[in-house]
């Protein structure tokens, strides 16, 4: 018989540990690391004023996971540049596609504006937002 219950945790890492170890014995893989992290951050007078983080995921999967900008410093393009630097960080590392998502309220036609294409959009009634997802090839 089969209990079904919530997990903590621990059993939430082994669970994620069991589907690494799935996806590295069915799909080799030649990254090195399983997730590498990028990291840029702009400053002005020792003060961050922006950022942003991707990474590579198995298979060199990039994604843009943040991209922040001061709302006092924007429509400098330190948002575009901020990309710009991470997308490069990806394609050195070797992946040829970033991805990513972003709320209406937050900033899809930025990314329009700087490569990125619509591959889908879910829409939350109840919550009156809609999701766009977006990629772009690196190479």
């Amino acid at each position: 018989m089969f209990s079904y219950e919530r997990g903590n945790e621990t059993e939430a890492e082994f669970i994620e540990a069991e589907l690494d170890l799935f996806n590295k014995r069915v799909k080799k893989t030649t990254q090195k690391e399983d997730h590498k992290k990028f990291t840029v951050i702009v400053k002005k007078d020792n003060e961050i004023v922006g950022g942003g983080i991707a990474y590579s995921s198995l298979y060199y999967i990039g994604y843009l996971e943040t991209l922040w900008v001061n709302p006092f410093f924007r429509k400098q393009s330190i948002g575009s540049q901020i990309l710009l630097l991470l997308e490069k960080s990806l394609l050195e590392y070797g992946c040829d596609m970033c991805h990513l998502e972003t709320f209406d309220f937050q900033a899809p036609s930025f990314y329009k504006k700087n490569g990125y294409e619509v591959f889908g959009e879910l829409h939350y009634q109840k919550q009156n937002l809609t999701e766009f997802f977006l990629k772009k090839n690196l190479s």
